[in-house]
């Protein structure tokens, strides 16, 4: 008995080798998504870690720094060129506080990798723009390698350690 078009439904699986491949490789997907929990979010993951980022220049351009604070866990931890780091919601908030009382930033972020396992993340980015002194109102382009580390939370990913670099003698972030 071959594939028939006037039977019932107009098809015979059997005979049909297509039909059934199509089926088996089907199954083999649904059987390989509930097998990885149908977590397929990798792509979903690096979008919030990027709109994070992108929340922390924002933050940076305008100086607020409660808004950089509330991008943070907790007991998260920033730390900076030739500073100490500052650690704990209390920390965060002063260090930024200081920043902003003594620079006008306006930095772009590019993301050159990331990586996500399980409830952490990291991403490795460079970042470059115009950083003014409010007390001299000198202005600069400056450069930098930032590293981030990511925590899932109840509400999300959130900042768990931000560290950079400024990068010297190229004048470019490597």
């Amino acid at each position: 008995m071959g594939y028939n078009a006037e039977v019932t439904g107009g098809e015979n699986l059997v005979s049909d080798p297509s039909r059934t491949a199509r089926r088996a490789l089907l199954a083999g997907a649904a059987v390989a998504m509930i097998g990885s929990g149908a977590r397929a979010q990798p792509s979903d993951d690096s979008a919030q870690l990027l709109a994070i980022m992108q929340r922390y220049a924002a933050g940076l351009r305008w100086g607020t720094a409660d808004a950089l604070v509330a991008l943070y866990t907790a007991d998260g931890v920033f730390i900076r060129d030739d500073l100490p780091a500052a650690t704990g919601t209390d920390a965060l908030r002063a260090a930024y506080r200081q920043v902003f009382a003594t620079l006008k930033l306006d930095l772009g972020f590019e993301i050159k990798e990331t990586e996500v396992t399980g409830d952490m993340a990291w991403l490795r980015a460079t970042s470059k723009g115009r950083i003014r002194t409010l007390a001299t109102g000198a202005e600069a382009t400056e450069s930098f390698n930032d590293l981030v580390i990511f925590r899932r939370t109840g509400g999300g990913w959130k900042i768990r350690c931000y560290m950079y670099n400024a990068s010297k003698g190229t004048g470019a972030p490597q």
